[in-house]
């Protein structure tokens, strides 16, 4: 019986990224099973002369050929032992070959065609194009072409439908409920250094545009009694290391993240586009009430009320997002019962990893 799963993806699996943590869940669930993984990447399969290609040319042929590069390594490697080939992203067009054929599976994490319309002030006209035409419409879709197409949430299942015409089954994605878990307030606060007698928000993220945050500047000078969070990957603002209502925290290593999300009395999620949005379940899962724009999670999560009334249609609509804020802090503690009561058992029943293995086999087949 064939005992191997080869995964395809555009960035080695150790990273930091929501589809990187995806790619180590399914080795996880797949390597419990008894299935031995093998993945290929950028960093395993691109020639060296283009690896070491810098400026934006050279990084834009890379990313054209990542696709190529990968699909070509996973075919050297292919043997009758491999059962499935799970390819991701833009990173699956490439044409693999074997007889008796395996199972194909392509996992969309979203859409870079549902990225550019969201982003397109911040890109160039060209930039817009690139994204929406070669990057989702050809190299996407043809990822997807004539196999399994599996996503990561029912708001890209529509884009799928929508922009692909190819149907396809949302998994969703899991999370350890055994970790992110609500902790006491007090004790996360102290650990943090934190003063006990202030509101606490906190924002996990990005300084990039798409991560929205620029509304989270615009909250933290509306709101100086309120301490800020900032748990930044990348990039971050020296301006506001020294704002007394801020902790800047950079790079924080996954597993410190129940311990940020519990200290607070809310997060904030204003992306301008977020396929599933990995912080918003995490937050509710340590049952810290989230004021969000529309993503996968949010939608999913947030559509009932009370809860609905802190899903903000329009992420730029920073006046929303401020009195949203102000009414969880009229009565935080309402709302974190809310979520530990009704949005808890949700999480549990559709991501925890039991719930998730179980489904991910269920819809792969494997």
């Amino acid at each position: 019986m064939s005992r191997t799963v080869f995964i395809l993806t555009a960035e080695p699996p150790e990273g930091g990224g929501g589809v990187e943590h995806a790619v180590r869940e399914m080795m996880s669930v797949l390597n419990a099973q008894g299935y031995q993984t093998e993945v290929f990447h950028r960093g395993n399969s691109e020639p060296a002369w283009l690896a070491k290609r810098s400026g934006p040319v050279g990084k834009k042929v890379a990313g054209m050929l990542v696709g190529y590069w990968v699909g070509r390594n996973a075919q050297r490697h292919m043997t009758e032992d491999v059962a499935a080939v799970i390819s991701n992203s833009d990173v699956g067009y490439y044409p693999l070959h074997r007889n008796p054929p395996f199972k194909g599976i392509h996992f969309y994490h979203g859409t870079y065609r549902g990225q550019s319309e969201a982003i397109r002030p911040f890109i160039t006209r060209a930039g817009y194009l690139y994204l929406k035409w070669w990057n989702s419409m050809v190299l996407e879709r043809l990822s997807g072409r004539k196999k399994l197409v599996l996503t990561n949430s029912e708001q890209v299942s529509d884009e799928i439908w929508q922009f692909f015409g190819q149907k396809s089954v949302a998994v969703w994605l899991p999370i350890d409920t055994k970790r992110f878990r609500p902790l006491d307030m007090a004790e996360s606060r102290a650990a943090l250094g934190l003063a006990t007698g202030k509101p606490v928000g906190i924002f996990v993220g990005s300084t990039h545009p798409m991560k929205g945050f620029p509304v989270v500047e615009w909250l933290i000078e509306r709101l100086p009694e309120v301490h800020w969070i900032l748990a930044l990957r990348g990039n971050s603002p020296e301006s506001h290391r020294a704002m007394p209502n801020v902790t800047l925290l950079q790079d924080v290593p996954h597993d410190r993240l129940p311990i940020l999300y519990s200290a607070a009395d809310f997060s904030v999620c204003p992306s301008l586009y977020e396929p599933f949005g990995y912080v918003a379940a995490e937050a509710l899962a340590c049952g810290t009430p989230v004021i969000a724009s529309p993503g996968g999670a949010s939608r999913l999560f947030l559509r009932e009320p009370p809860m609905n009334r802190l899903l903000i249609s329009n992420p730029s609509a920073t006046q929303y997002f401020l009195d949203a804020i102000r009414d969880v802090l009229r009565d935080p503690g309402f709302y974190r019962r809310v979520v530990n009561e009704q949005i808890r058992p949700q999480i549990e029943e559709r991501l925890a990893r039991r719930n998730w293995h179980r489904r991910f086999f269920e819809a792969t087949g494997l």
